[in-house]
């Protein structure tokens, strides 16, 4: 592989939403949880994928529009990486993204 990132494909990409919502519990408010739908979806995008690949959640300054969430394909999991794991589902967030959002949760809606 390149070891450069793939956009996750077209139309039906993770469509997902990050909620930044408060729950009071700091246990998860220092990480970023994965939601049941959004841990199938990005286990079936990955089956699809040749190699060992992560999906790469990034946030990237938006301008006057707030923050960017990008979705991509990864072959590389860095040292800085936050590694969630859910069912077959991986995904990797960089350190820098990591302050944005934690206490978030990744949830694929339809």
């Amino acid at each position: 592989s390149s070891g450069t990132p793939a956009r996750v494909a077209g139309s039906v990409a993770v469509q997902a939403v990050v909620s930044t919502q408060s729950t009071g519990d700091t246990r998860t408010e220092n990480t970023v949880t994965m939601s049941a739908g959004a841990a199938a979806r990005i286990a079936s995008l990955i089956q699809k994928e040749k190699g060992d690949v992560v999906v790469r959640v990034s946030v990237s300054g938006g301008g006057c529009s707030g923050f960017q969430y990008n979705f991509l394909f990864d072959h590389t999991i860095n040292d800085d990486d936050l590694l969630i794991e859910r069912d077959a589902a991986r995904v990797a967030i960089d350190s820098t993204s990591l302050n944005f959002l934690k206490g978030s949760e990744i949830n694929f809606v339809q």
